[in-house]
C-alpha cells in the first residue's frame, strides 16, 4: 500500500511538470515576440508569477534574467537601466545554483549582461568588461559549439571590436550564416532558450 501511494504521488509530481511546461510555453512565446518597454514588463509580470507557482522550473529564473536585459537595452531611463541590470544579475546567479543547467545557455546569458553593461558608459565599461564579454561568449561556445544565440552574440561583440579598432572581422558573414541556420532549426515547442533571432537581423543590417 505504501509503496502504491509513493508512485501515485511521484506521478502527480511528474504530471504537475509536465503540465506546468505546458503552461509556461505560451509565456515563452510572448518573451519571444516583446519589442516595447510594455511588453517586456508586461511578460515580466508573467513569469514572475509563474516562477511563485512553478519555482522548479529553472527556465522561469533564465528568462527573468534575459527580460531584465533586454529591459535595460530598451528603456531609455538610466536608473531603470541600472535597477534592471542588477536584478538580472541576481537571476542569473539563482540560475547558476540550479541543478542541471545549460551551461551554455547561461554563459551567453553573462556575456549579453556585460555587453549591456558596456552600453551604459561605453568609455568607462568598455575596457572594464570587453575582456570578460570575450570570455563569456568562447566558453558558451566551447561547451556547445552550435549555440546560435553564443555564436551571434560573439559574432557582433568581435565584429564591433574590429571596426573599433579600424580592423575587419572575416568570419562575421559565416558566423551569421551558421546562427541563422541553427535557429531555423531549432524547435520552438521545447521548453528550452528559444530567443535570439532578433540579433541576426540587426547583424545582418551591419554586413
Amino acid at each position: 500500500m505504501k509503496s502504491i501511494k509513493c508512485f501515485l504521488t511521484s506521478l502527480l509530481l511528474l504530471f504537475s511538470i509536465v503540465l506546468s511546461a505546458q503552461d509556461f510555453a505560451p509565456v515563452v512565446q510572448n518573451v519571444n515576440k516583446a519589442q516595447r518597454v510594455s511588453d517586456y514588463i508586461q511578460v515580466r509580470s508573467q513569469l514572475e508569477r509563474f516562477l511563485l507557482a512553478q519555482p522548479q522550473l529553472s527556465l522561469a529564473t533564465y528568462y527573468l534574467a534575459y527580460v531584465d536585459i533586454q529591459l535595460s537595452l530598451v528603456t531609455p531611463d538610466v536608473d531603470k537601466k541600472t535597477k534592471y541590470l542588477a536584478e538580472a544579475e541576481t537571476y542569473l546567479n539563482k540560475f547558476s545554483e540550479l541543478k542541471d543547467i545549460d551551461k551554455s545557455e547561461f554563459f551567453t546569458l553573462k556575456g549579453l549582461r556585460l555587453y549591456a553593461l558596456m552600453a551604459l558608459d561605453p568609455q568607462i565599461n568598455g575596457p572594464k568588461y570587453s575582456g570578460e564579454i570575450v570570455s563569456a561568449y568562447a566558453t558558451a561556445l566551447a561547451i556547445n559549439p552550435n549555440n546560435p544565440r553564443a555564436i551571434i552574440l560573439s559574432a557582433l561583440f568581435k565584429n564591433d571590436m574590429a571596426k573599433y579598432l579600424q580592423q575587419t572581422y572575416d568570419n562575421f558573414p559565416k558566423d551569421i550564416e551558421k546562427a541563422s541556420a541553427l535557429f531555423a532549426a531549432q524547435d520552438s515547442m521545447l521548453l528550452t532558450p528559444t530567443w535570439g533571432k532578433s540579433w541576426v537581423v540587426f547583424a545582418l543590417s551591419k554586413k
